[in-house]
């Protein structure tokens, strides 16, 4: 009996990690500031300590370091100083984050939609006993 209760709380963890959502990877998006678009790539990655770091692409500017990044699925959180913050939600197929950017007070202030689509497939994920997910 016990064997077969573990072997039932096994299969259901291993059930739940491998649709736990990753939002490394690239995403872009694309701001409507007045008449102009500003496209923006976001580069998300793990770092050193199995966190998450990021940089953001937008126009002539290449790799702006982002200040701080959490992800609590769904809710995809980050800041980039100087120049504001962005919050939104990651959908249930991994494939689009919609949200809101504020622009920091430096640049003037206000808020504006945003909606980031993965660039490429997702990045696999592991799952618990070492093996990737499809």
């Amino acid at each position: 009996m016990k064997r077969l209760f573990y072997g039932l709380l096994i299969s259901l963890l291993l059930a739940v990690s491998s649709r736990a959502q990753t939002v490394e990877g690239d995403w872009q998006g694309t701001l409507k500031v007045g008449a102009e678009d500003v496209r923006l790539v976001l580069h998300v990655t793990k770092d050193e300590k199995g966190g998450l770091k990021a940089t953001i692409d937008h126009e002539d500017h290449v790799a702006n370091p982002v200040t701080s990044i959490s992800f609590v699925e769904p809710a995809l959180r980050f800041e980039i100083q100087q120049l504001g913050s962005f919050e939104g939600a990651i959908d249930k197929e991994g494939a689009t984050i919609s949200g809101t950017w504020t622009v920091a007070a430096t640049q003037g202030s206000g808020s504006l939609p945003l909606v980031l689509k993965r660039a490429g497939t997702a990045p696999k994920e592991k799952q618990a006993g070492g093996s990737e997910s499809p």
